[in-house]
């Protein structure tokens, strides 16, 4: 899971600790980071995650990174681990991915990255919500 830095880079960059590099050449490119799609143009979605079926994200076309955020079905009999993920295209099972908890936030990198993720929840008969908003850069922000 990704760790959550609590003052961003000096420009007000959202990323976190481990991209430096990435800060320093959007430092070099006069660039501001990533900025949230409006829900209007598909930038935030909820979505209902079960153990029945894997789900994929809806990405929108300037997504290039994405913020989750998982709420659990609240007759779960475990809060810890409620659903599993991939992001190389395989469906997750059950027994299988990475898992995630109630209220926790992950963050996707990489075009690639969201239209491969896959979501399932682990406990069947329970319906937890993803909560999920998209960002683009600046490059794609301005362009005309």
């Amino acid at each position: 899971m990704e760790r959550i830095q609590k003052r961003p880079f000096p420009r007000g960059n959202t990323a976190d600790i481990l991209n430096y590099l990435e800060e320093l050449i959007l430092l070099q490119a006069k660039e501001e980071g990533y900025f949230p799609i409006s829900e209007a143009l598909g930038g935030y979605q909820d979505i209902e995650i079960t153990a029945t079926q894997a789900v994929s994200l809806q990405v929108p076309q300037k997504a290039v990174s994405a913020v989750l955020v998982l709420e659990a079905d609240s007759t779960s009999s475990s809060f810890v681990r409620i659903v599993r993920f991939k992001e190389n295209g395989s469906a997750p099972t059950a027994s299988s991915g990475f898992a995630l908890g109630d209220n926790d936030i992950y963050s996707i990198v990489g075009k690639n990255n969201l239209e491969n993720f896959k979501v399932i929840g682990i406990e069947k008969d329970k319906k937890h919500i993803g909560r999920i908003q998209f960002f683009e850069t600046n490059q794609f922000k301005f362009k005309l």
